[in-house]
């Protein structure tokens, strides 16, 4: 008893550390399988990463994208009513301002007109168009018709008197009636108060 008492327990000797690789041609094998192993392992969990963190920069560049959509959005609506507004304000002031330029040529064609018109001839009825005068009168003797076209023929605004009607006197109307056109010379017009604009 007191000698088994005494035999001593054999040592157990564990080994942790990796032993050696298997001789010849499978443990290079092994060793290149687990070396390359480690390395996709470590190259997919990078990739991993990279398409995670690309992941969320491009949520926050979508989320950015979205707001600015937005916000050009609004801006191409007010745009559009205030290019609206704008345009129908340039409307009525190009409309007011033809009105105004027609007027105004209207009253200088019948100021040169009435310059025209002898003193013994009346008159009794003025059409003014964009391109002519007509009108009708009476004078009293055939002097006051040929200063009539005189006066005509020497005016470079309203030109190429037309005559178209002529009626002698008779019981009813002592006076010789007519019935005339002529030709409005836009350019001549617009030439006078171009230079009335530069003298002022």
């Amino acid at each position: 008893m007191a000698k088994s008492a005494q035999q001593q327990t054999p040592d157990i000797n564990i080994n942790l550390m990796p032993g050696k690789e298997a001789p010849g041609t499978a443990g290079t094998a092994v060793h290149w399988a687990l070396t390359v192993g480690r390395y996709l392992i470590i190259f997919t969990e990078i990739i991993a990463i990279t398409i995670f963190v690309i992941s969320i920069k491009l949520s926050t560049d979508k989320i950015g994208l979205k707001e600015n959509i937005k916000v050009l959005g609004q801006q191409v609506n007010a745009s559009s009513k205030f290019e609206a507004k704008f345009r129908l304000i340039q409307n009525r002031i190009n409309e007011i301002k033809t009105q105004r330029e027609n007027n105004f040529s209207n009253d200088n064609v019948l100021t040169e007109f009435l310059k025209l018109m002898p003193q013994g001839v009346g008159l009794e009825s003025l059409t003014i168009d964009e391109q002519d005068v007509s009108f009708t009168g009476t004078f009293k003797s055939p002097q006051e018709l040929q200063t009539l076209i005189i006066s005509f023929s020497e005016s470079e605004k309203i030109v190429g008197l037309d005559i178209s009607e002529l009626n002698t006197p008779s019981e009813k109307n002592p006076d010789y009636t007519f019935s005339a056109t002529a030709i409005i010379d836009i350019n001549a017009f617009a030439d006078r108060e171009l230079e009335n604009a530069t003298s002022q």
